[in-house]
């Protein structure tokens, strides 16, 4: 694969890459904000995750901006209109006054982390179809450092789910997280189409 690029090329690259940034951008601000949320302090497995989410987010940005900066032009306008986009997709990682916050936080990150995913695996296509080998190596790279985190939401929602139920229902089965957990584990294995 070559990587000389034509300018169309380089103007592909740079708008996935300028999206990719702001994106990164946004959504680790969010979770810069969440690790300050008393109810995120209160609960140690979410405030790990949400942490590790941040640190991820943060290391990834920094490459994003550093990649921008190679093919050009740095992130500035590229990333206010692309957060100015993203808003509306990410608004619920902002919110504060809501009824089972932690809960909803990790549906919402889990979201963000989803949106983050697609946007690298398009960055990585993009990447390999233009023969810039470092950026693709960086975009599936940053792709492998997500699922993780999907998974870790994945796995403690069931149990922040039935704790915050339980606060407004003592008489909750709280026992149900390993049983909904295990579901939603058999849902993503399956190949079944029931």
């Amino acid at each position: 694969m070559s990587t000389t690029t034509t300018d169309t090329q380089n103007d592909n690259l740079r708008m996935y890459v300028n999206d990719t940034a702001a994106m990164a951008k946004h959504i680790e601000g969010a979770f810069d904000q969440q690790r300050q949320d008393d109810d995120v302090r209160s609960h140690p497995a979410v405030r790990a995750l949400i942490e590790g989410m941040h640190l991820t987010l943060a290391a990834q940005r920094t490459a994003m901006e550093r990649h921008a900066e190679e093919l050009g032009g740095g992130v500035g306008a590229a990333v206010k209109e692309a957060v100015t986009t993203l808003t509306g997709a990410l608004a619920g990682l902002y919110g504060k006054v809501r009824k089972h916050p932690l809960s909803r936080i990790l549906r919402d990150n889990y979201t963000a982390i989803s949106l983050a995913c697609v946007a690298y695996e398009m960055l990585h296509t993009t990447a390999l179809a233009t023969g810039q080998k470092s950026l693709a190596d960086t975009a599936v790279r940053h792709l492998k450092e997500l699922t993780p985190l999907i998974m870790g939401v994945t796995k403690i929602i069931p149990e922040v789910v039935v704790q915050e139920l339980a606060k407004d229902d003592p008489r909750i089965d709280t026992s149900v997280a390993k049983q909904a957990l295990e579901n939603t584990l058999n849902a993503w294995c399956s190949d079944s189409k029931e």
